[in-house]
């Protein structure tokens, strides 16, 4: 599960690489040239949807996301366990519902065909990258929930 979540984290952070040489592209050519990259808004935009969404899935599989640890490091083990899969359950419950109402609202934007202002991206193609990230991070914790309550370590 880390690796393959790990993966996914590093394709995110080629479409943010991806991002940020194409802006600093475009500042070097207003720059010098007095030209841009035409629609350079609705890229980095789509880049990021990407860079973030793929890399949430990880985040959950490494155990790497924002926690208070000073308070729950101090308290029993059985307790620190029920914590996580509390946690967990309740990251599932929300990331399971954005991606179903992620879903719903990218079948709807596919089906009224709507497209990004500049240069003309599918709309579907901004939320197909959110759907897909929330979808694998509600998985992740669905395993991080069984693995807690059967007391189970590691990826």
């Amino acid at each position: 599960m880390k690796r393959a979540t790990f993966y996914l984290a590093i394709l995110g952070t080629m479409a943010f690489l991806c991002a940020v040489l194409l802006t600093v592209a475009d500042i070097v050519l207003r720059t010098t040239v007095g030209t841009t990259i035409h629609g350079l808004t609705d890229i980095v935009t789509l880049c990021t949807m990407i860079g973030a969404l793929l890399a949430i899935p990880y985040g959950f599989a490494a155990d790497q996301h924002v926690a208070i640890d000073v308070f729950t490091d101090r308290m029993p083990k059985p307790t620190q366990r029920a914590l996580a899969a509390l946690a967990a359950l309740m990251a599932l419950a929300f990331l399971g519902g954005a991606a179903w109402f992620g879903y719903q609202q990218m079948m709807r934007e596919w089906g009224y065909g709507d497209r990004s202002q500049s240069i003309g991206i599918p709309m579907v193609y901004y939320w197909l990258p959110m759907v897909i990230g929330l979808a694998l991070a509600a998985l992740v914790n669905l395993v991080l929930l069984f693995r807690g309550l059967l007391g189970l370590k590691g990826n």
